[in-house]
């Protein structure tokens, strides 16, 4: 079984397995300076998981969850903000680090990251834990999706208890093309993917015409030299096959 990933600019992607499976990890389609694609588009969802309640990663999780059937895997404050909008309680699943969740056999494992979540909830802030998330869409395929975070070291834990082979990690970020800054700079983001040591990372949260993903390639060959960075294009596809553990570009 195959892996299939699409990315929608800035922290967003669409994941399918091998069984058609569809996950849309902090789809930020309206707005989004750097997708190629419109929220119609966005057809056949099976899971949404968003790391923080930032515009530029909770995007259109709640348009998209009322229109489908989809769920919502997300933090408490997310989960209540689309409650208070309209999505079914049966549709959203509020997690915790820490917390295992399988869904249409998929799994999904979220852990500790360093940042915020904060949002305008009809007139009132709400806030909550931010999330980062192991998603195993089938055997072999580990996928750590870091969101948002400063450096921290128990990255090394996360890498030791679950293992990742693919990294998609953030390498900065222009606010006014990414709607803020994700707080890691490329080099500590490759001190990080040293820490985890995946075998294929692809850097994201990132501006328009930005340096930051090439520099993150540079300090990643130097520190952690097994890793094959993979840049990729909004709107680009590749297939990860684990057996072959590769990641084909395939347009």
């Amino acid at each position: 079984m195959t892996t299939t990933f699409k990315f929608l600019g800035v922290s967003a992607f669409e994941i399918a397995n091998g069984e058609g499976i569809k996950i849309l990890v902090d789809p930020f389609i309206t707005g989004n300076p750097l997708c190629p694609v419109t929220l119609d588009e966005m057809t056949d969802i099976d899971m949404i998981l968003v790391t923080h309640g930032a515009s530029d990663h909770m995007g259109d999780a709640i348009t998209i969850a009322k229109r489908q059937e989809t769920l919502l895997v997300c933090g408490k404050d997310v989960g209540i903000h689309a409650s208070k909008n309209g999505v079914g309680k049966e549709k959203i699943t509020p997690v915790l680090w820490g917390d295992h969740i399988e869904h249409l056999g998929v799994k999904i494992q979220t852990v500790e990251c360093r940042h915020m979540s904060l949002l305008e909830s009809n007139g009132i802030c709400l806030t909550g834990i931010p999330l980062s998330f192991i998603i195993s869409p089938e055997n072999g395929t580990r996928i750590y999706n870091v969101g948002d975070t400063s450096i921290f070291s128990d990255m090394k834990l996360i890498a030791e208890l679950y293992d990742p082979n693919i990294l998609l990690i953030p390498v900065g970020g222009e606010p006014e093309t990414t709607g803020g800054y994700a707080h890691l700079s490329p080099r500590e983001a490759a001190l990080a993917t040293q820490w985890v040591l995946p075998e294929l990372s692809i850097p994201v949260h990132y501006g328009l015409g930005s340096r930051e993903p090439a520099d993150y390639e540079d300090y990643t060959r130097l520190l952690a030299p097994t890793v094959k960075v993979h840049q990729m294009k909004p709107g680009e596809t590749a297939i990860y096959d684990p057996e072959t553990h590769k990641l084909t570009h395939i347009g």
